[in-house]
């Protein structure tokens, strides 16, 4: 569906989005931590409810969050675009998980799922930083086949829900037009 290009104009000048470089008068600032803070607490609600916290990939809930507050602070940025989070979610997976199941020393695997991470994102244009720490920190989970094919659609979704959470909180709060763009 197609607006008005004055539609869209002055939708625009009425939406404030958020600019994690200025700071906020408390009126602002106090939804906006709330509504984030929710947001977390939602991606961390998936590994409680499904207790993974006391699991060798408890620490992959680490990314997802960063995501979250990064595709929410800097939403208009490229790489918070829905598709490319998703699709780096899904290289970093590939890699991380994959090398955590290789023998070998787990620093020297952990840097080798890294650089074939940044290397396919870069190429494919699915830059998204956080997702380089997915590779990282899943070999340093230690999991075996069984967990990393278990992870991998968790780690996919949690991507996903960090996307929709960070889209949803912009209509709560009206602050941006997230997504400009899907790629």
């Amino acid at each position: 569906m197609s607006y008005p290009a004055e539609h869209q104009d002055s939708w625009r000048q009425r939406v404030r989005p958020v600019d994690p470089t200025t700071p906020l008068p408390i009126k602002r600032l106090i939804p906006l931590v709330i509504v984030e803070t929710a947001g977390m607490a939602l991606l961390y609600g998936i590994y409680y409810l499904l207790d993974l916290g006391r699991t060798p990939l408890a620490p992959l809930i680490v990314p997802p969050l960063v995501t979250f507050a990064l595709v929410f602070a800097t939403a208009n940025s490229a790489a918070s675009r829905p598709w490319r989070v998703v699709a780096s979610y899904v290289i970093a997976g590939f890699f991380g998980l994959g090398m955590a199941c290789v023998p070998g020393s787990r620093l020297l695997n952990s840097v080798i799922a890294a650089l074939l991470t940044l290397l396919v994102m870069h190429a494919t244009g699915a830059f998204h930083a956080p997702a380089v720490a997915v590779s990282m920190s899943a070999v340093l989970t230690e999991a075996d086949w069984s967990d990393a094919v278990a992870a991998y659609p968790l780690l996919v979704a949690t991507a996903i829900a960090a996307v929709f959470l960070a889209w949803g909180a912009h209509k709560i709060l009206g602050d941006a037009t997230y997504p400009d763009k899907w790629w």
